[in-house]
């Protein structure tokens, strides 16, 4: 049952999937230099949905990954949210392994 919702300039869009998630997952990293290219924020966000799904998560919405650069040290905080459902099938994955 996928809804639609219109924003203010009444484009149809979905509904965000994140607001059916259970739970979300949420992961801070510290990274020491002070520049992040956006090649490796994609790299990034795919590794943690692969992650989600080797221990049996679905990732239900957008992965966010905001970068916040840390002058005082020259690191660039990482603050991803992942909204994640536990599969259902999961106990038949763990026996299959």
């Amino acid at each position: 049952m996928n809804e639609v919702v219109f924003n203010i300039f009444n484009k149809e869009k979905e509904r965000p999937t994140a607001a059916t998630a259970d739970d979300r997952l949420s992961l801070v990293l510290s990274y020491q230099r002070s520049d992040i290219d956006e090649r490796k924020l994609k790299m990034f966000q795919g590794r943690l949905i692969e992650l989600c799904d080797e221990f049996g998560y679905d990732v239900v919405g957008e992965v966010e990954i905001r970068p916040q650069s840390r002058q005082r040290d020259n690191t660039t905080v990482l603050n991803a949210s992942i909204p994640v459902r536990l599969r259902e099938n999961q106990e038949e994955k763990s026996t299959d392994s």
